[in-house]
This record gives C-alpha cells, sequence and structure tokens, in this order.
C-alpha cells in the first residue's frame, strides 16, 4: 500500500463523522479519486466544471451563461427535482453537457441500509435515464463514501466522482469573492464543484458571468468529466 492510498483511506474514514457535525446543506471536501484527469494534449488546458443538487429554478439562468462562454459542463442531479424537469434536462443534454446523478434527494450514504442505498440509486438512476442520459457517473452527496456504498455504486454500474477544488458556493459569498477564487484556484484537469440548487443561486450565477470569461482568456477548455 502506498503512502497515498494509506492516507486517502485515513480521509475516507473520517468522512462519516464529518458529515456528522457539518451544517445542514454545506458540502464535505473529500480528495478525489484523482488529482487531475490526465492529459493527452500537453498544451490543453481542460477544466471540468460540475454542479450539483439542482435542477432548480437558477438552472435555467446557469445554462444561459455557460452557453453563451461556450462552456460544457457536467451536472449531478438529484432525482426528485429531476423527476418535474425533464425539458430542462434535455435542454442540458442538447446544449452538450451531462446529466448524472447525485442520488434521489441527497442523503448521505454511509448512514443508509442497504435497501435505502439501493433505493437512493435505483430511483435516481431511472429519472437519469428517462430524460434521455446514459451517464453513470454518481456524485456521493456530502462526497461521503465507504466500502459498502462503492460496492452499491458497482452493483449499480456507476463510478463515482469527488473533485478537488471547491470555491465553497454553497457559502453564499460575495460574487466578486467567488469569481476570483475560481479563477485563482483553477488548473489544468481539476474537477470544479459548484451548485445549481440547494438554495439561492445567484452570487453562482453572477461570478460565472465574470470567471468564466477571464478563465477562456487564460486558455482553459471547459469540458464535461471525461467518461460521464
Amino acid at each position: 500500500m502506498t503512502k497515498t492510498t494509506s492516507w486517502r483511506r485515513v480521509v475516507t474514514g473520517l468522512i462519516p463523522l464529518l458529515c456528522a457535525v457539518a451544517l445542514a446543506g454545506c458540502a464535505v471536501f473529500t480528495p478525489s479519486t484523482h488529482d487531475a484527469y490526465a492529459q493527452t494534449d500537453s498544451d490543453a488546458k481542460p477544466l471540468y466544471l460540475t454542479f450539483d443538487d439542482g435542477p432548480s429554478n437558477a438552472t435555467d439562468e446557469i445554462l444561459t451563461v455557460l452557453n453563451g462562454n461556450d462552456v460544457r459542463a457536467t451536472f449531478f442531479t438529484l432525482g426528485k427535482y429531476l423527476a418535474g424537469n425533464h425539458e430542462l434536462a434535455q435542454r442540458m443534454l442538447a446544449e452538450g453537457h451531462v446529466v448524472a446523478t447525485h442520488t434521489w434527494n441527497h442523503r448521505n450514504l454511509t448512514e443508509l441500509s442497504p435497501a435505502e442505498l439501493d433505493s437512493q440509486l435505483q430511483r435516481s438512476v431511472n429519472e437519469v435515464r428517462a430524460v434521455g442520459s446514459d451517464s453513470n457517473c454518481v456524485r456521493p452527496p456530502y462526497g461521503a463514501t465507504n466500502d459498502a456504498v462503492e460496492d452499491a455504486f458497482a452493483e449499480h454500474n456507476l463510478r463515482s466522482v469527488l473533485w478537488n477544488v471547491d470555491p465553497k458556493d454553497w457559502k453564499r459569498p460575495d460574487a466578486e469573492a467567488l469569481a476570483d477564487h475560481l479563477v485563482e484556484t483553477a488548473y489544468p484537469g481539476a474537477v470544479v464543484l459548484l451548485h445549481d440548487g440547494g438554495g439561492n443561486r445567484e452570487k453562482t450565477i453572477q461570478a460565472l458571468r465574470t470567471a468564466l470569461p477571464e478563465l477562456r482568456a487564460k486558455g482553459y477548455e471547459f469540458r464535461p468529466i471525461p467518461g460521464c
């Protein structure tokens, strides 16, 4: 076992404790299984924007901002909201985005019984398929996972996708500060955690309007998560 693998297991073991003490609605950072996606072109600067907790009333405007900046992103949707927003999800697909699952209703998967865990995954995947997406990617709420959760993902043919840049838009910071954070912490291959649901997303929208042109000017290309 390498030191890196050992470290990741220690952090993963702490996730349930972190989730228990975290404030309601917040995200818990956990390292992804990759530091950054491998680059086949040394000159490329891909950046992978991801959006959690939607779709919501803010999603339509976020899509407009993304489209205006030639951005393709990955949306990790909650099944209970996706169920009433098939047309919006189909717009995501039509504009080149990926629609993936963030489970049914944002429960901490490590705290569920096997039957509850199965329901969270199956119901949400059914909605993803219903809108025409064949994505097999899943983002566990709070980044909380363990061996039982990973086994359930495997049973449902799902691949867990976490993140390695968190601008903390879930804290609803000042839009200018959020935009600065997005620009300053970006690096080629990074997976950025953002939200299009879970509350008022106006600050996120404002920050995207500012940050995306700046990132584009720095040479970044905005792509969906590879393999999703």
